[in-house]
């Protein structure tokens, strides 16, 4: 295996964590492991343990202190697995000081090269600014032999680009943040490869998915270019977060992250095909407060998000209402935005999530969200903008009873 002899040039001691769960334990982590210590190293195995039976382990403080108790001196933290694995690695490197490394064990989400970590603070999902792993690996044949819910999920997680850049350059015209053409494209040029014979992935073919691995990991490297999750976490992204933040609340199982992020983001494009095509006679400034019955104990953390927003809606209702602002933005939007037939189309034949019943939710449960998923975090996406031309709430029912 060349994953130690690649990192060995990166680091300077000999002493890992491999952290894995008992099913990445059978399908990568022991030879993982093993590698390491035919090369001389010292390796410490961690098993992240499920919080109840049938529950996958959670990416949140309560995990992180639960492992560096007791966790031994390391050069490096070797995550085996997908995206809290990955999570979870990176925070104890940024706990310890010490770099991360990844070997992948399924084509599922964006995160491995980036230097986010999507985490649950009292009980809000939060982004962790860390550092990107020194190195990422995987096989193609254990990214083939992964759970197929798994291979969809991460492509629900890489079609997100096509909401989530249009969010991102909309922040650049109405707010001036930065925005890279670049961070947001690296990845278009694998995308023919899994989205025009979507039925590929659902077939485990070897091309497909590990262009669909390649395309993810060149995401993450936008997020790194960027510094930040917006090349391609935006409006879609927090339905998804919101879904997991009440299941957490509740006690109940979620879905796996991307799989909720692919029906976010047709639900996101739908927003925009409306929202461009309004003319709106005023703009909505004032939201009012966060909807504390849903959010229930959350609502202390959840309202703290939403008031970092405020002043945003602020200045967006005062740049909009300047003359010609709404056409340009427009104009700017209108070619990043593709159709949410074409997405949904992709996911249904891919064998992915594409409906509130694919992801055990009622469309009752994905109107909620649609619906409050702004206010849990601060950043400015279609679900705002909706909101302040006035599609939403109104148009709720028919998006849900229509894309949902």
């Amino acid at each position: 295996m060349a994953f130690p002899a690649a990192l060995a040039g990166h680091v300077k001691g000999r002493r890992a964590v491999a952290l894995m769960d008992t099913r990445t334990r059978v399908a990568a982590g022991e030879r993982v492991a093993q590698a390491f210590r035919d090369l001389g190293w010292e390796v410490t195995e961690r098993i992240v343990p499920d919080p109840a039976p049938g529950v996958s382990p959670v990416c949140d403080r309560a995990t992180v202190d639960t492992l560096l108790a007791g966790l031994p001196p390391a050069d490096v933290m070797v995550a085996v697995g997908s995206g809290v694995l990955c999570d979870l690695a990176k925070w104890l490197a940024l706990e310890r000081a010490v770099p991360s490394a990844c070997v992948a064990t399924a084509a599922s989400m964006n995160g491995y090269s980036s230097p986010v970590i999507a985490a649950a603070i009292h009980g809000v999902k939060t982004v962790v600014q860390a550092r990107p792993p020194l190195v990422v690996a995987a096989a193609p044949s254990v990214l083939c032999d992964a759970p197929h819910a798994m291979t969809a999920a991460g492509l629900g997680d890489v079609v997100a680009r096509w909401s989530s850049s249009p969010d991102w350059r909309m922040d650049r015209e109405l707010f001036g943040d930065y925005y890279c053409a670049d961070a947001v494209s690296l990845a278009a040029g694998l995308e023919h490869l899994y989205m025009a014979d979507p039925e590929a992935l659902r077939n485990r073919s070897q091309p497909a998915v590990q262009a669909l691995f390649e395309a993810l990991l060149l995401t993450g490297v936008g997020m790194t270019m960027a510094g930040s999750s917006a090349p391609a976490s935006g409006g879609e992204h927090l339905i998804s977060h919101t879904l997991d933040m009440l299941a957490l609340r509740d006690h109940r199982p979620h879905d796996l992250h991307g799989r909720q992020v692919g029906i976010g983001t047709v639900l996101a494009l739908e927003l925009y095909r409306r929202v461009l095509a309004t003319e709106p006679s005023r703009w909505i400034a004032e939201q009012g407060a966060i909807d504390e019955r849903y959010w229930g104990a959350l609502s202390a953390a959840v309202r703290a998000e939403y008031d970092g927003k405020r002043k945003r809606y602020a200045e967006a209702g005062e740049k909009l209402s300047r003359p010609g602002a709404w056409d340009r933005l427009r104009g700017t939007l209108h070619p990043m935005v593709r159709p949410p037939s074409d997405i949904r189309d992709c996911l249904r034949r891919a064998g992915a999530a594409w409906r509130a019943e694919d992801i055990g939710r009622t469309c009752d449960d994905v109107r909620g969200a649609l619906l409050h998923a702004r206010e849990m975090r601060s950043r400015f996406t279609i679900l705002d903008l909706a909101f302040m031309t006035g599609v939403l709430p109104g148009a709720a029912g028919a998006v849900i009873e229509e894309w949902a």
